[in-house]
């Protein structure tokens, strides 16, 4: 439990407080079959929380040129929006009663998310959560990817604030990684990936939801 009040709650976006990891999890199995790409589901678990670029690198160092990182991440952008453009991916519970509590309390909240910020404002917009947050740095913003901590500590820096001063709340392996390298109070809050013992030495709490984390507060 933490032990002290926090200025600030920095949040991941997909797998924390969007229910998209599995949803992304199915196109990449898809697109795997489609362009038979071997062990597909093993690459996108490793891959969680990590950017566009670091991902695209890492798709090649494995699979090749051929059909290449940007034409295979836009087939699964097509089948993701196919498939659940229709509001099919919702935020996880207790997101915004969660959201509302910080406010309540004073705490400033900023969302650093390995997404693009297109991708980030078209969502948390669509789905009424953009408001509750004071910042918004994205994948596409930091020149390194989860599990290195710049995105953290820029997101830290938009909101004036130290990241001793703050609480970090992740999902994924990466973010994890990143979050405690920033220096924040690290929150886990696993999605479809469970930590190995490995993991389970990294963050400060882990959680089993976002209520959980409002009782924290």
């Amino acid at each position: 439990m933490a032990d002290r009040r926090f200025e600030a709650a920095i949040f991941d976006m997909d797998g924390l407080i969007l229910d998209s990891e599995k949803a992304v999890i199915d196109c990449w199995d898809i697109v795997g079959e489609r362009y038979n790409l071997e062990d597909i589901r093993t690459f996108a678990y490793s891959v969680i929380g990590r950017n566009v670029t670091d991902t695209n690198k890492m798709f090649e160092e494995r699979y090749g040129t051929d059909p290449g990182a940007l034409f295979i991440r836009a087939e699964k952008r097509k089948i993701f929006k196919e498939r659940f453009e229709g509001g099919l991916v919702p935020l996880k519970p207790y997101t915004i009663e969660l959201l509302k509590k910080m406010e309540m309390l004073g705490m400033k909240t900023a969302l650093a998310s390995s997404s693009s910020r297109e991708d980030v404002v078209y969502e948390m917009s669509r789905l009424g959560a953009l408001e509750y947050f004071d910042a918004v740095i994205c994948g596409d913003q930091v020149t390194k990817s989860k599990p290195d901590p710049e995105i953290f500590i820029k997101a830290a820096d938009l909101i004036g604030l130290d990241p001793s001063a703050c609480m970090g709340l992740e999902d994924s392996f990466n973010g994890v990684k990143a979050c405690k390298a920033a220096g924040l109070y690290t929150v886990m809050v696993p999605d479809i990936l469970q930590p190995d013992d490995e993991i389970k030495k990294i963050p400060d709490v882990i959680v089993g939801s976002l209520k959980d984390v409002m009782e924290l507060l």
